[in-house]
């Protein structure tokens, strides 16, 4: 397996036929043995209960043995080819993807929805009835990964208010390409490490309540332009294993129910019929014991013996095939390979409760929960708004320019310029009802999109807080691009904040690094004396040439409905903002993987992606990966216990103290980056490990321990197809980010 269209000149050693076939043959093996000791009569007694051997404290897998060994083969074809779809569109009373339920079984359906920035709008109905969240990459870059669990946590009730028992998410693919059409969406940034400690709590938070999560898109969905037919061309299996595959074997561990398929091939295969990928590299490698569902429209042929377990949105789509996963096809497989399908799909189904949980049957009864159920609480809103301020990055401080003034100790008065058609950027319902991968400056475009009712501008945002200060605040307002407009709002004002923004969509990707209003920005910094703060919305990394120009910079990705209450937050110091970018702010586009023009994309930087790439050859950048300012000061030094062998000698632990050396609270993500020796062909730096601290007061300090097992010491060894332990010398970087190093220190090993 793996073989087809995986030419042997890129140097991707394979597992034997029969290694594969050994593994295949083990796979829910656990399931087959309960089915085999289970009696006639137990059977009949767990159908009878309609609990299926709960009420006699069956394991999961004897419960999914009883139900398999009594599932007709139309009720098995009814889990594993998804319902409830018109063409591309959901039809009423359907979610996202569904599958049939077998009542006389007590199987309820999979009500599947996505995910993106929360519970997916499909409907006009469904606005307003659920919180518009930050983006992945937002909730990222708040570096914390208990801020993930308390998010997913919270979003997981909504998904069940609204009758869904199956979240699209979480999505962790590393961001190879800067302008990314789904970066934003994408939980891991740049670094493979980031996704490892933000996908665990995001499956967790969202399982614990019963609701089954999907890791998605496996794998190599890096870019959106041609997503469908580009063939991503991995020269070896060691990028694969470090770079791309990290933040999905942590959801694996994390015992995520599902992954999802991606469209595009991978060495000449689509992955959704790659055998490599799917029954070698996910379910043998990786270990991994769920089901694998195709993205919408990926599947190409009945490929359940090279892995794929299910098909959505099933068969009712026009993608050039024929109805891959029908009865027909489907008849043609073996019972064995069908059962085993089955089993991956329910076994999680019994793990997590969602066997047992069903609210409603897709297009019988989840009218009223589907559109007329209010998820969203008082809770969440706060929550919202709470996560969008932690999000938002402080890039640039220049004179202590912020927090404006906040109270009449720090002003009497104040003239606040507020300029950019960007401060007051509409939300625009109607437009995107009318299409599907619409987005704006406060949610993505496609199936990640969460349509607000309503949002809170910036310029709303900053007028309320005006407002509520002791500070006599005059507000001058310039809510157009004209550079002639904003200059005349800025004369005389004490400072002016210039917004900027720019979408993204699923489908394609961006058309260049640059925000929609660069040429207005640029001109505004250069012909002005004000002191100026540059307020943008965007989806992930942009070009910032005014940086030398302007006084202050701050940056959210895609905040949802609180945008401007999480920036007014920020700008007038009602919190002192400890983010940190999850991606590069380059000097020029060139600096940055573009999308791959050519169908055939070979991913010839290996594992030189984002920061990396940029840190081995020197390059300069605006913002570099980490990076992330506060209104206090820090102080790295190293504890009494500094760096020392872990007791097992395999590994070990680094110790440092941080110090609020400044006037106010505040917090700080220590960074920690491992410098390998020469010999494993590394990039100079990688991440390995992170901490937030506690809320500092000045003066006061904390201390920050890492355990750094071997593992975080090894590379992937292609021939030996497992990770190989690199001995030699090591720098051990611990820092406020990738090029704001305090501390190092060599270790050997």
């Amino acid at each position: 397996p793996g073989g087809e269209g995986l030419p042997e000149s890129l140097g991707w050693t394979h597992p034997s036929k029969e290694s594969v076939d050994s593994v295949a043959s083990d796979q829910g093996a656990e399931i087959k043995r309960a089915m085999t000791g289970m009696t006639g009569a137990v059977v009949f007694l767990a159908l009878m209960a309609g609990a299926l051997a709960k009420a006699m404290d069956a394991s999961p897998e004897e419960r999914v043995a009883a139900l398999v060994a009594n599932m007709t083969r139309a009720e098995k074809y009814g889990m594993v080819n998804g319902s409830g779809n018109d063409g591309w569109d959901s039809m009423e009373s359907w979610y996202v993807g569904n599958t049939l339920a077998v009542p006389r079984l007590g199987i309820p359906s999979l009500n599947l929805q996505d995910a993106g920035q929360g519970f997916r709008t499909v409907d006009a109905r469904q606005v307003g009835q659920v919180t518009s969240w930050s983006c992945g990459l937002g909730l990222a870059s708040a570096w914390d990964p208990s801020l993930v669990a308390e998010w997913a946590s919270a979003t997981a009730d909504e998904f069940l208010a609204k009758g869904a028992n199956v979240v699209l998410g979480p999505a962790v693919n590393v961001h190879r390409v800067a302008r990314g059409g789904r970066n934003a969406e994408y939980l891991s940034g740049e670094d493979p490490f980031l996704g490892t400690k933000f996908a665990p709590p995001y499956v967790q938070g969202f399982q614990d309540k019963g609701m089954l999560a999907v890791m998605k898109h496996f794998a190599l969905n890096n870019q959106e332009n041609n997503r469908q037919i580009v063939n991503s061309i991995i020269p070896d299996a060691r990028t694969l294993f470090e770079v791309y595959y990290p933040p999905f074997q942590a959801s694996v561990d994390a015992g995520v129910a599902a992954a999802m398929c991606s469209y595009n091939k991978v060495n000449g295969t689509y992955a959704c019929e790659n055998a490599q990928l799917l029954a070698q590299d996910l379910k043998t490698t990786m270990g991994f014991e769920g089901w694998v569902m195709s993205d919408w429209g990926a599947t190409h042929s009945t490929s359940a013996v090279e892995g794929l377990d299910q098909d959505m949105p099933g068969s009712y789509i026009d993608n050039g095939y024929d109805d891959m996963f029908s009865a027909e096809h489907l008849d043609a497989l073996d019972e064995g390979v069908v059962d085993e399908m089955v089993s991956r799909i329910l076994l999680p189904m019994a793990r997590y409760g969602a066997l047992d949980s069903g609210k409603c049957t897709a297009g019988t009864d989840c009218d009223d929960l589907l559109y007329n159920t209010n998820a969203t609480t008082a809770e969440h809103v706060a929550l919202a708004e709470r996560i969008a301020t932690e999000s938002v990055l402080l890039l640039q401080n220049e004179g202590g320019l912020l927090p404006l003034p906040a109270s009449s100790e720090d002003a009497e008065t104040f003239t606040l310029a507020i300029v950019g058609s960007a401060c007051d950027a509409p939300n625009d319902i109607d437009t995107m009802l009318d299409q599907w991968n619409v987005g704006n400056y406060y949610v993505v475009g496609g199936s990640g999109r969460v349509i607000p009712a309503s949002v809170t501008t910036i310029v709303e945002g900053l007028k309320e807080r005006a407002e509520a200060s002791s500070v006599g605040y005059t507000l001058v307002l310039s809510l157009s691009d004209s550079v002639e407009d904003a200059l005349v709002a800025m004369e005389g004002a004490d400072a002016a904040v210039v917004c900027g923004g720019t979408t993204t969509t699923e489908s394609v990707d961006r058309d260049s690094l640059q925000i929609d209003q660069q040429d207005f920005i640029t001109q505004v910094a250069a012909d002005s004396d004000v002191p100026t703060i540059v307020v943008a919305m965007t989806p992930g990394s942009v070009l910032t040439p005014w940086k030398n120009d302007v006084e202050a910079m701050v940056d959210i990705f895609l905040g949802g409905a609180a945008t401007g209450k999480a920036i007014a937050a920020v700008l007038f110091g009602d919190h002192n903002p400890s983010a940190k970018s999850p991606v590069t702010f380059p000097v020029n586009e060139d600096d940055m993987v573009a999308p791959c023009d050519d169908l055939d994309c070979v991913y010839s930087e290996g594992l030189f992606v984002g920061y990396r790439a940029l840190d081995s050859r020197g390059a300069d950048v605006q913002f570099p990966f980490g990076h992330g300012l506060s209104y206090t000061s820090f102080f790295y030094s190293w504890s009494p216990l500094g760096l020392q062998r872990l007791p097992s000698g395999d590994g070990f632990v680094a110790s440092v103290m941080v110090k609020n050396t400044g006037a106010v609270q505040g917090q700080e993500v220590a960074q920690l980056y491992l410098g390998f020796p020469e010999a494993a062909a590394m990039p100079p730096k990688v991440l390995k490990g992170f901490r937030k601290t506690s809320n500092l007061v000045p003066d006061s300090k904390e201390l920050i321990t890492w355990e750094i097992p071997a593992k975080e010491f090894s590379t992937w060894n292609s021939t030996a197809w497992d990770w190989q332990t690199v001995h030699g010398t090591f720098t051990v970087y611990i820092g406020s980010s990738s090029r704001d190093i305090r501390l190092e220190a060599e270790v050997q090993l």
